[in-house]
């Protein structure tokens, strides 16, 4: 049986704002996306990145990745 995905909960008011506060800075790589062009009425694949998403007065956050391969 599959089951679909239940929605999170949301709050009761929409118009209340709920921010993220980010305590570091860290790079995102670049990636394709769908850009939507409403001139054009349709979608067109864009290249954004890469970047560094964060507050500027946090502190970077950088280092390698290492994977734990278990057999």
């Amino acid at each position: 049986m599959i089951r679909l995905a239940e929605p999170s909960p949301r709050l009761s008011d929409p118009t209340a704002e709920t921010k993220r506060a980010y305590h570091h800075r860290r790079p995102v790589r670049m990636r394709k996306v769908r850009q939507w062009y409403p001139s054009l009425q349709e979608h067109r694949v864009i290249w954004r990145g890469p970047y560094i998403k964060g507050p500027a007065d946090a502190p970077l956050m950088m280092g390698e990745k290492a994977y734990l391969v278990d057999s």
